[in-house]
């Protein structure tokens, strides 16, 4: 089950990995906990996470200064400086992100879009703009409501 996990490359499902593992939905959630502790208890690097329904391995943001020299910027600084904003701000209108950040901005959302890290909803000739729940799975933010990405945000920038 943890080779399963370390492996997945998105979050998974309980029952997705009781189906790999061939175990009950009920004892891989035994398991996941038991494993989070395991890891929490020994201050390992590594973490088990829940986002909504799924788990997922990560870095604790702790040492995740050791894996920047390392790691591949998957998304440039504007894009992610975009992303922030709607995260921040979501619901936000393209309109008033643009207003902030010039038009650069369309291009940018057109990224995050493609990449699935935000929706749109067409509001008169403009679009709404708000993180999906990829977005919370990718930075690792334990919930998709806004509010608590708004205070996971504001916790980052404090430390």
């Amino acid at each position: 089950m943890e080779a399963v996990l370390f492996a997945a490359s998105q979050p998974l499902r309980a029952s997705d990995i009781a189906d790999m593992c061939d175990l009950s939905p009920d004892a891989v959630r035994r398991e996941l906990k038991r494993l989070e502790g395991e890891y929490r208890e020994r201050g390992s690097a590594i973490e088990v996470v829940k986002i909504g329904q799924r788990y997922s391995m990560q870095l604790r943001s702790e040492f995740n200064h050791y894996s920047l020299p390392f790691a591949e910027q998957e998304l440039s600084p504007d894009v992610l400086k975009t992303v922030a904003i709607i995260a921040y701000n979501q619901p936000i209108l393209q309109s008033d992100l643009a207003k902030m950040l010039g038009s650069g901005v369309y291009e940018r959302v057109k990224i995050l879009r493609h990449t699935g890290l935000i929706t749109s909803k067409r509001v008169g000739q403009t679009l709404s703009l708000s993180t999906t729940r990829k977005f919370s799975e990718y930075f690792g933010i334990g919930s998709t409501r806004k509010e608590e990405i708004k205070e996971w945000m504001e916790l980052k920038i404090k430390q």
